[in-house]
């Protein structure tokens, strides 16, 4: 038993030494050498210190090779230029970024918070837009657990410093993300609609957010199938990189724009909705503003929008798109953390009334109510009604209906 241990053990190590041996002994394609001969005649490859001199011939070297050899040549013939011209690979990004953690952390802390006022009876009790952003949650949670991966697998990096086989995986995880963040963001928006159907009633308002439900739900399906089958056959998704199949897919580039551009149009009319309703209110000019940010805040997931698709255009990636991806992905996991914490809001407010009702001005006032005083003036003091009754507002809320309190402070003074 021991010797077949050992014999395991031997083999092993002489998978992993040949592999290594396979590494170290890399070479520039013959393709490639091809390229060198036709270009460089009296500088050529072998010649590093006179051909790394001039960044133009490696230029014109890449060139020649991209148009004459294979993916995985190409890929070998620049990672081989860069290390015998002594050029430093690009590093990628950490894996816990602070830049995506900080949003993962608030919208895990604003949605637990809601999960705690809905069990505690606040925020309206428990609905369909609870049910639907548990799901986005758990979504966002996939998404941001996939970007650490996919930084794992060369994320960030030169694709042609990344491993093959890690290539292939990226695009694999890449696909699932794509896919995830369609659905997630449409069940973010569809929960904040189905939130605000729960307060607003006029007609108007609520065939306005029945339409964009539908919308929504109608952009997720349609990009997510558009994700998962922009490639025929649907392999080529993680494997076109390299060439080596024939097939059909949809440009990519275009795809990703008309998305972004649809959901900041989405995202403009679900923040102008509520802020509309709030102005028609009979409310104190003080409390409209007060509730017009609490639903404007929805704005920075228009912002982030915006910049998404910002970058995304000013990095539009061609053969290098382990780098070219990066900036996308990296404000698309922002923005889905940020969809969630936007949707938690209202419950998180809810539940900070109740347990500190002098930080949001719900305190317990006193008012005195009109007394008949100046009734039995007018009638010459003749009446015996000569009573006034106070009655103090309870602004927090103690059931599920958003019902006004009023508390008879003198029932026990009176007979």
């Amino acid at each position: 038993m021991r010797f077949y241990r050992c014999l395991f053990v031997l083999l092993a190590l002489l998978v992993i030494g040949l592999h290594a041996a396979e590494v170290e002994s890399y070479e520039f394609p013959s393709c490639a050498m091809t390229c060198d001969e036709q270009l460089f005649s009296d500088c050529s490859l072998n010649n590093t210190s006179c051909f790394c001199a001039s960044s133009s011939r490696s230029t014109s070297l890449l060139d020649c090779v991209s148009s004459n050899c294979t993916v995985k040549e190409y890929f070998t013939t620049y990672k081989l230029y860069e290390k015998e011209c002594d050029i430093t690979p690009l590093q990628g990004p950490p894996m816990v970024n602070a830049a995506t953690l900080i949003p993962f952390i608030l919208g895990t802390f604003f949605f637990i918070t809601r999960i705690i006022a809905k069990s505690s009876g606040l925020a309206g009790g428990w609905g369909w837009d609870d049910y639907t952003i548990i799901v986005a949650f758990i979504l966002g949670v996939a998404i941001y657990a996939l970007n650490c991966a996919m930084i794992r697998y060369g994320f960030g990096q030169n694709i042609w410093d990344v491993p093959f086989d890690d290539i292939t995986k990226f695009y694999q995880l890449f696909q699932g993300l794509a896919v995830m963040y369609k659905i997630q963001i449409s069940l973010a928006k569809i929960s904040v609609c189905l939130f605000l159907l729960r307060i607003f009633q006029t007609r108007s308002f609520r065939y306005v957010a029945y339409g964009l439900i539908v919308v929504n739900a109608a952009i997720g399906i349609t990009w997510a199938l558009v994700d998962s089958f922009r490639c025929l056959p649907t392999r080529l998704t993680w494997t076109g990189w390299m060439g080596e199949e024939s097939g059909q897919c949809i440009n990519f580039i275009v795809s990703i724009l008309i998305n972004c551009l649809v959901n900041i149009f989405v995202d403009s009319v679900l923040i102008l909705m509520p802020v509309w309703e709030v102005i028609k209110l009979q409310l104190p000019l003080k409390k409209k503003i007060a509730v017009a940010l609490m639903f404007a805040v929805g704005s920075l997931l228009t912002i982030i929008a915006i910049i998404r698709v910002v970058v995304f255009w000013n990095n539009r990636w061609g053969i290098n798109q382990t780098t070219g991806l990066y900036p996308l992905i990296h404000w698309s996991v922002i923005e889905v953390q940020i969809s969630v914490m936007c949707a938690c809001l209202p419950a998180f407010r809810a539940l900070a009334g109740r347990w500190f009702p002098s930080l949001l001005g719900s305190a317990r006032r006193t008012y005195a109510s009109h007394t008949m005083e100046g009734y039995n003036r007018h009638t010459g003091g003749n009446s015996n009604i000569n009573k006034s009754i106070s009655y103090s507002v309870n602004y927090a809320s103690r059931s599920e209906n958003s019902v006004v309190e009023l508390v008879d402070v003198d029932a026990k003074q009176r007979p």
